[in-house]
């Protein structure tokens, strides 16, 4: 039987992988390899990437850039910036 996720993990992977990306500018042109937004998840927690990956792919607020010859990448849906900027900076001061 797998281990379920509690609500805290869940939002700081989803957390985690909206401000990488962020980070990067990946929006329009830009991209990130899956392999890029896996590290620095701690090992406990990186089976549940995928599934966090998937919700936010969903909500539309990570979108599929394509297959490169690497990997696949991805990249942030510009038209959701409010919602993921909301996501980053507001947890922020909510949690200092």
């Amino acid at each position: 039987m797998g281990k379920k996720l509690s609500q805290a993990d869940y939002d700081k992977i989803k957390r985690n992988i909206v401000k990488k990306l962020y980070a990067s500018k990946a929006f329009v042109k830009g991209h990130l390899l899956y392999e890029r937004l896996t590290s620095g998840i701690p090992s406990h927690l990186s089976g549940f990437v995928d599934d966090v990956l998937h919700e936010l792919m969903k909500e539309e607020i990570v979108l599929l850039y394509g297959r490169t010859k690497h990997g696949d990448a991805y990249q942030l849906n510009v038209k959701k910036l409010k919602q993921i900027e909301d996501l980053i900076f507001n947890y922020s001061k909510e949690h200092k």
